[in-house]
């Protein structure tokens, strides 16, 4: 197989916390006298369990996560006229909720993180605050964020990125302090734990509530220093609003409709890095002759990314084009084009440079910040930009049905042939749904502990997803089930392909589409006559294209540096390409990805070590034997947490620590290496790094460095693969 790539509880969440005892704890392919120096520190936060009345109650239990900012502001001098002069962040949120009327739609608790003005806030205190959010999830129905108003928009954008829950989070916040006169402070407090209790924002991602609006954090903006209705959404409009006594929700966003998908989550897990991977970005502002400097001074500083705010469509100086480009050649940074008009949408980009679409300036540094502190590839984090940032809409739309079918529970769909169908599984039981002999969906059982809708339409045409080049060999396939997560035991996917298509050294294989990257991922298959079954624990589009049978001439690693190294662990199976002819020798590779190159190359045989990972559940199905067998053989042990981190991508001296131990290597304790930045490989890597550089597995980078922290590539990993596989 190839990778192109929540109930009421009494108990409090304690996110682990990892003390200095833990860091001898064997991180993956460490040594056994090894520290786990590289995993992050996670916060812990003392979330309060909910109270034997809430338990007992029939209303949903929201919580009220609580930073200052103006709706905890006290005037200055006791005068209830000072709108504009008080101190910001004074009272407590427990005591502010005491002095709302008992609410009549929610039981509410309260946790204070902080207490100040929102722009006093880090990133590093936002990272934080992300994983109390979601903490708080773990135990409660929904939350509400309260937050100064000035820097309000980023921090709910930053949420809407991170929260890993599909819960409801509302932020909220005041234009006028707690006890002055006319404060809309009370109101909006009430109100938006109204909407976070109603759970119609849920799958919305982070929305924002003030004067009885909703908006989507990543569109709002604040549009005045001091009226109440400052807040806005520029071209979209609102969400919708709360009523006496209704919350009306009147448009959903893209992330709404994606609820249950598997991509609904954005790839920005804060529990797989450290807040000090968060990297800086600055905004640079263009005007009538504006100047380089502001560029060269945020470069100098350390910028690794810059926003530019544009006249109009993003338009910028001479002088500040000049210094961007000077920028992203001399020194790598990624920019991002906005316009500093307010709203509109920009388009195009070049090398170094993304269009931000219509994000504002400050929600893009919020967009590029995330994504430059998870991938340092540009093509990745344009990638991101175009589907996560973008979040456009789109929609297949299905023939009609020639003979519509609703099977029944637990049953198949019967009779001639049909274009959809859909078909209900209980709880934990199995089912089959097929369109005529198209496809057909197995269920087993035990694949899920809830109720499920399952669906399956077939696609008009392509959508435009699938190139020219490729050749198809059965319709495109729309499979969806209505709960979120993974299943826990795979579905069985069997589809009909036309075998007159296939021509001499082509074969046919199953493809799922990865709706992140916009590619289309090889998942293999067992061929029986005219049809083809694969195992799969998460449903998405799927078709059957021919691929090659052996080998592979692919359109992009022709004068690659490791295009021979390509080819040959191509010929031996060892990894393939992608539908589209291409191999994408440059992208990221990922921990499970790794795992599965690894593990082939070494013919791991043989049921694997039972998986004991925190998130053994984000292993995906094609990489859980692998992992399994990794783990077996001490090449893998996860982090000190519990965790595996599959969707991680894998760094280079993780890397080289599976390879040593995958080798076998004899590796010395007390070894150091002859790299220039030897200093900065950590004591668990060095004895691996040693051992597999001297026995000419891996190679250092220009200037003699061996960038431990640095991301491996496609073309990284099949070359220490191959180079590992003839060292023997």
């Amino acid at each position: 197989m190839n990778i192109m790539n929540q109930s009421k509880t009494t108990k409090k969440i304690f996110v682990p916390l990892l003390i200095a005892a833990l860091l001898s704890t064997l991180l993956i392919g460490y040594t056994s006298s090894a520290r786990a120096e590289e995993a992050p520190v996670l916060p812990t936060f003392d979330i309060p369990a909910l109270s034997a009345e809430h338990k007992a109650s029939a209303l949903p239990n929201v919580i009220v996560v609580a930073t200052g900012g103006t709706l905890a502001g006290q005037v200055r001098g006791k005068d209830p006229t000072n709108f504009q002069n008080y101190a910001a962040g004074t009272y407590k949120i427990a005591d502010m909720v005491a002095e709302l009327p008992k609410h009549k739609t929610a039981d509410v608790s309260t946790f204070q993180f902080g207490n100040k003005g929102s722009g006093g806030y880090t990133m590093k205190e936002l990272y934080d605050l992300s994983l109390a959010v979601d903490a708080a999830l773990e135990i409660y129905d929904s939350a509400v964020v309260t937050t100064g108003t000035d820097t309000m928009e980023e921090i709910a954008y930053f949420l809407d990125l991170t929260v890993q829950s599909e819960k409801p989070v509302v932020v909220t916040g005041a234009m006028r302090p707690w006890d002055a006169i006319g404060t809309d402070g009370p109101a909006n407090l009430y109100q938006a734990i109204k909407v976070a209790g109603s759970n119609k924002t849920k799958w919305y991602g982070t929305v924002v509530m003030l004067n009885d609006v909703i908006h989507a954090a990543r569109e709002v903006t604040k549009s005045n220093a001091h009226r109440m209705d400052t807040f806005e959404t520029p071209m979209f409009g609102a969400l919708g609003y709360v009523d006496d006594p209704a919350v009306r929700i009147y448009r959903m966003n893209a992330r709404a409709l994606k609820a249950g998908d598997a991509d609904w989550k954005s790839p920005f897990n804060l529990k797989t890095i450290s807040k000090d991977s968060l990297p800086k970005v600055e905004i640079v502002y263009s005007y009538q002759e504006a100047g380089g400097g502001a560029i060269r001074a945020s470069v100098e500083d350390g910028a690794k990314g810059i926003v530019t705010a544009g006249t109009g469509a993003a338009g910028i100086s001479s002088k500040m084009s000049t210094a961007r480009a000077a920028a992203i050649k001399d020194h790598g940074v990624t920019f991002v084009s906005t316009t500093r008009t307010g709203s509109g949408t920009i388009t195009g980009g070049s090398d170094g440079i993304i269009a931000g679409d219509n994000l504002n300036p400050q929600h893009a540094r919020i967009m590029l910040m995330l994504s430059l502190a998870f991938s340092n590839d540009f093509k990745t984090v344009k990638g991101w930009f175009e589907t996560v940032g973008t979040q456009d809409i789109a929609v297949d739309v299905a023939e009609t049905p020639t003979t519509p079918t609703t099977p029944g529970e637990n049953s198949g769909g019967s009779g001639g042939a049909v274009n959809s169908g859909e078909v209900t599984i209980g709880a934990g039981s199995s089912g089959t749904l097929g369109l005529d002999d198209s496809v057909t969906v197995s269920i087993p059982a035990g694949a899920t502990k809830e109720q499920m809708k399952l669906s399956i339409t077939k696609l008009t045409g392509t959508g435009g997803i699938v190139d020219s080049t490729s050749q198809l060999l059965s319709p495109l396939f729309e499979i969806l089930k209505s709960v979120p997560d993974n299943f826990i035991v795979p579905a069985t996917l069997t589809f009909k392909f036309d075998k007159v298509l296939i021509k001499e050294g082509k074969k046919a294989s199953v493809f799922y589409y990865d709706e992140t990257k916009k590619q289309w991922i090889e998942m293999g298959g067992t061929v029986s006559g005219n049809t083809i079954t694969v195992k799969t624990d998460h449903f998405t589009k799927f078709a059957v294209f021919a691929v090659d049978e052996i080998g592979a001439s692919f359109t992009d690693v022709s004068g690659h540096w490791a295009e021979a190294a390509i080819q040959k662990a191509v010929a031996a199976g060892i990894v393939k390409g992608y539908v589209d002819g291409t191999f994408k020798p440059n992208n990221t590779v990922t921990r499970a990805e790794f795992s599965v190159m690894l593990m082939g190359a070494l013919k791991a045989e043989g049921v694997g070590e039972t998986l004991a990972f925190a998130d053994q559940a984000s292993i995906a199905a094609w990489a859980k034997d692998a992992v399994a067998q990794a783990v077996k053989a001490g090449i893998i042990s996860g982090y000190p947490d519990d965790t595996f981190r599959p969707s991680a991508n894998i760094l280079r001296m993780e890397m080289v620590s599976m390879i040593a131990k995958g080798s076998k290597l004899t590796l010395d304790p007390d070894a150091i290496t002859s790299f220039a930045d030897n200093k900065d490989i950590p004591a668990w890597a060095m004895s691996a790094v040693k051992a597999v550089s001297d026995k000419g597995i891996i190679q250092g980078r220009t200037g003699n460095v061996f960038a431990p922290k640095a991301t491996a590539s496609r073309a990284d990993a099949i070359t220490v693969i191959m180079n590992m596989l003839e060292s023997k």
